[in-house]
């Protein structure tokens, strides 16, 4: 017997049942119809058939032709009896028996389909009773695998069962799962050669304990926990599977069924499951199905590879199970920037672009370096033509044309991957403005550039020259912005963020500070923490509200306000990235914190030098002007930037509303609006040889 395909292996499966069959239905006949001897005469022939049928499968396993009936014998190891129920269960579903052939042989025309009664008559030899009763019980392989019970209250030889979906597609060749079971099993991964671990990353194969039952990989996503699963799984000689236990959780499926059908999946392509923990998985009752969940695959199979963003802390403290967890720990920044050299590769950039300088700015794992940059060329294709497009991947045969990965993009594609929780207690600025419009002394400025380089040159510093070592906290830029109101302190946060291409985010202390004690420390806790994963520059405007000194303990408040100063002076210290206080009143700030800064930035009252330069460049190119004295208006008006911006934005609306060009009567109206804001008034004296623009000012 030779098979050159399955349809042929399935047509002799269905003889051989119908013979099968037709050996029933002479036992149940009157008195044994046909008798013994032509009973053991039929019987011989199926058992020689049957031998030859499995002899020629296991014949054409090995020359590569894929037959599901008898692969699947062959790793469960089924038993002569345990091998022929299965194949009348699939033969049923072919069509032999039929329903009526089974129906004669249970006596009820109310049982149409196949019971263990059917079994034990339909087989060459009638089994003993105690093998009947093995093979059919629950924990059995026949019920655990390949059937399941259909029939109500029958007895126990005369309740229908049928093969297991799963299973009955497998048979077909349907090796793909389908419907609901899809969303929360995934298919195997791809059997490949994978590229070696990186540094970082745990050779969990080599460090598993012989009786390790559960093996836990932990951190941040993209951080390879589920590459280091893999790689454990090939060096083990076994494939691998997603699972997805917040689908099975929100479908309602019980931990018996989700476990049932993870063993399951796991059998049909002799795979370890990988099960994917979700970032939230807090609620006591989703703790307790997915241990439930974690025990009962234990039982059955070993070891289970669990991936998720932070140490599990769902274990009973009596629990029995052997779990050993790894965490998978971030990339130093030399690290990084070899990880971003290699992962941007493929792609082309715009000239003087390093992708790796991305690393002193964004802590990314290498899956969040590779969407990141897939990010962006997706950015750039949606601005670029047709032809263009094409050309973002670097072709083989040289770079000379095309489109190219420019600086925005590349930023635009980091700060796709965040989630924006800092929204809830902070407000994303725009970073307009650049270093030719902030106008502040010479001294000022250079601390700026110099903060600038300090962020820049991090890891060269930190990591390659080894201050880590020395400096193994404290690692962020911190600095204080004081002067008074309208002298450029939130101006130079946009100016420095945009130079370094962060973006701004400017914490409301409305949403912040709380009377409720612990809730503010709370608060900038998450703030913290999310700057830290999105890499913001953090804006606190009137930061003294914050950051005010601390006093002696008199009453009850006076001890909570000190705990919230100290644990500031914490998260300020620790951050890694860029924290900027802006203050009014710096001699209202606690004097650890000025100490610990890294930059205390003066912003002074703008002279008339200034003042006349911010008047000079506060008026956009595109905006129509007349002939403006700058020199007047700088001499007679001691005002801060503020006040200038908001006095040609007021002229601005006047010329637009007159149809007219910018000219010093509508600037004059803007001052006299911005002196009215103060509580002044405009006399004809300040406005000397410009009276005659206002004559309403006597």
């Amino acid at each position: 017997m030779q098979f050159e395909s399955r349809n042929r292996y399935l047509e002799e499966i269905c003889r051989l049942a119908r013979k099968k069959t037709n050996l029933a239905v002479c036992r149940a006949g009157p008195e044994g119809q046909g008798g013994a001897s032509e009973h053991s005469l039929l019987a011989r022939e199926i058992q020689g058939q049957e031998e030859a049928l499995f002899a020629a499968g296991e014949i054409a396993l090995e020359e590569a032709l894929f037959l599901p009936l008898q692969y699947l014998l062959t790793i469960t190891d089924c038993s002569p009896f345990e091998r022929h129920c299965v194949l009348m269960g699939l033969a049923y579903e072919l069509g032999y028996p039929s329903q009526a052939d089974c129906a004669r042989i249970n006596g009820s025309e109310t049982q149409p389909g196949l019971t263990p009664k059917f079994l034990i008559w339909s087989w060459q030899e009638i089994p003993e009773p105690e093998t009947v009763c093995e093979a059919f019980q629950e924990s059995g392989l026949l019920m655990q695998v390949f059937f399941r019970r259909t029939g109500g209250e029958s007895p126990f030889s005369e309740q229908m069962i049928c093969l297991k979906t799963r299973i009955r597609d497998f048979l077909f060749g349907n090796l793909s799962l389908s419907g609901e079971t899809a969303h929360v099993i995934g298919s195997c991964f791809p059997d490949e050669e994978l590229p070696p671990l990186d540094r970082w990353q745990p050779d969990v194969a080599g460090l598993l304990d012989r009786d390790t039952e559960v093996a836990e990989l932990w951190g941040a996503a993209g951080s390879g926990r589920c590459f280091s699963a893999r790689t454990a799984c090939r060096k083990m000689g076994k494939r691998c599977f997603p699972v997805y236990p917040e689908e099975a959780f929100a479908r309602g499926w019980t931990p018996a069924g989700t476990a049932e059908e993870i063993l399951l999946e796991g059998l049909l392509f002799q795979a370890l499951p990988i099960l994917r923990i979700p970032k939230r998985w807090e609620k006591e009752e989703q703790e307790l199905w997915l241990r439930t969940v974690i025990r009962s695959l234990a039982r059955r199979i070993r070891p289970i590879f669990l991936v998720s963003s932070q140490k599990l802390e769902i274990w009973d403290p009596g629990e029995k199970l052997c779990v050993q967890s790894f965490e998978l720990e971030a990339m130093s920044a030399a690290e990084a920037r070899r990880v971003w050299k290699e992962e941007a590769e493929p792609y082309v950039f715009a000239p003087g672009l390093h992708p790796e300088d991305m690393a002193n700015l964004f802590s990314f794992t290498r899956g969040q370096i590779r969407e990141a940059l897939r990010n962006a060329a997706s950015d750039t294709r949606r601005s670029r033509t047709a032809p263009e497009k094409a050309s973002l991947l670097r072709p083989a045969q040289g770079t000379e044309q095309g489109c190219r990965l420019g600086r925005d993009n590349l930023r635009r594609g980091c700060y796709s991957l965040f989630e924006r929780q800092l929204v809830k207690k902070a407000v994303r600025v725009p970073c307009v403005y650049q270093w030719e419009d902030l106008i502040l002394p010479k001294i000022q400025k250079e601390k700026l550039r110099t903060a600038a380089v300090q962020v820049r040159r991090k890891h060269q510093v930190y990591e390659e020259w080894g201050f880590c070592k020395k400096m193994p906290y404290g690692q962020g830029l911190s600095m204080i912005f004081a002067g008074p109101p309208g002298t450029g302190k939130t101006m130079a946060a946009q100016v420095f963020a945009g130079e370094l291409g962060l973006e701004l985010y400017k914490v409301e202390l409305s949403a912040v500070v709380s009377k409720y004690v612990g809730e503010t420390e709370k608060n900038l806790n998450e703030i913290f923490s999310q700057a830290q994963k999105s890499q913001v520059v953090l804006f606190f405007d009137e930061a003294d509200v914050l950051f005010s000194k601390r006093t002696e303990v008199k009453e009850a408040n006076d001890k909570y306000s000190n705990m919230e100063a100290a644990f500031l002076l914490q998260k300020i210290e620790t951050h890694e990235g860029v924290t900027v206080l802006a203050t009014n009143l710096i001699q209202n700030f606690d004097e650890a914190f000025k100490r610990r800064m890294k930059f205390v930035v003066e912003f002074p009252f703008p002279g008339k030098e200034e003042r006349r330069e911010i008047w000079r460049r506060a008026i956009p190119e595109e905006m129509p002007t007349e002939e403006l004295d700058f020199e007047y208006l700088a001499g007679a008006f001691e005002f801060s930037g503020s006040n200038i911006r908001s006095s040609i934005l007021h002229g601005a609306f006047l010329a637009a509303e007159r149809e007219k060009a910018l000219g010093m009567e509508e600037i004059l109206h803007g001052v006299k609006n911005e002196c009215a804001k103060n509580g002044k008034s405009l006399t004809r004296g300040e406005l000397g040889e410009y009276y005659m623009l206002l004559p309403e000012i006597g």
